[in-house]
């Protein structure tokens, strides 16, 4: 009997840790149609050619990609998905360089999440500093000046639009969406400063979460373990039991992030559309 309960707990185990490495490769693979993929491609269409800068929240494979909306919506042009999991701005800034040696006709910049919550705490500070390799630990001033640098770096882009970044967690009066706002409010100044094109995404978002049909049933939670716990555990649930991000985020008493952070595919339509319109209109 003990030899058996052996064999299953080998058995479970290996199940584990080939389930674990099969969402660590999912989570690690870059976005498909980046910038380095059109350089190599070399295609001379006489396409536009449209960039999407920002985060895990651009990226599209934690959570639901609201770049591939566009490129379902736009197949005759081509779209660079430059969302990278887990980048502040000055990340995106590092990496900008092939980006604009594609020249883009459009840009649509999404960035701020991971600065807003690598400077909610000490602690997640710390985290964001050692998880991203980045030299200082996030903090509001640094991505004010980041942001101010990269919006200039884009400065030969023929269209620009800057979106306001989506909610941290699903109650509007939480500390960390407070600290949010400040993000929001500094990204709508520029907007404004440089005459470039504001998404209203935070707005839009808030929108739809008021008529969320069930009740919230958490507030966010900056420790690390509840919050990979979130993440992980939403993530096996889509790829590996094939559940969408909208019923995951339900069965959590969420309405648009279905681990707090990361958009549904609700809350990725909502980005999609104000992205539509501003492509829509360029």
């Amino acid at each position: 009997m003990p030899f058996f309960f052996l064999i299953i707990l080998m058995a479970a185990a290996v199940v584990i840790a080939a389930a674990f490495f099969y969402v660590s490769k999912i989570i690690s693979t870059p976005p498909f149609g980046r910038a380095e993929d059109y350089i190599k491609s070399q295609n001379n269409k006489n396409q536009r050619v449209i960039a999407c800068l920002g985060d895990s929240l651009t990226h599209g494979n934690v959570g639901q990609s609201w770049v591939d909306y566009l490129r379902d919506e736009f197949p005759n042009d081509i779209f660079l998905n430059e969302g990278i999991n887990g980048n502040t701005v000055w990340q995106v800034l590092k990496r900008l360089e092939p980006i604009l040696s594609c020249r883009p006709d459009i840009v649509i910049v999404m960035i701020g999440t991971n600065d807003a919550l690598g400077s909610f705490d000490e602690n997640s500070g710390l985290r964001y500093k050692r998880n991203n390799n980045l030299p200082e630990v996030p903090t509001f001033e640094k991505y004010k000046d980041q942001l101010f640098k990269l919006i200039e770096r884009l400065n030969e882009v023929p269209e620009i639009a800057i979106c306001t970044i989506p909610p941290i967690g699903e109650n509007k009066d939480s500390l960390i969406n407070n600290h949010v706002k400040k993000f929001n409010d500094l990204i709508k100044s520029v907007a404004n400063e440089k005459n470039i094109e504001l998404l209203s995404v935070s707005e839009k978002l808030w929108s739809d979460i008021s008529n969320r049909t069930y009740s919230l049933r958490s507030d966010y939670d900056s420790n690390a373990i509840p919050l990979m716990r979130r993440i992980l555990g939403g993530i096996y649930h889509h790829y590996l039991f094939k559940k969408s991000w909208n019923d995951i985020a339900k069965a959590k008493g969420q309405w648009i992030l279905f681990d707090q952070i990361h958009l549904n595919e609700r809350g990725a339509e909502i980005v999609y559309k104000l992205a539509k319109n501003f492509i829509s209109k360029s």
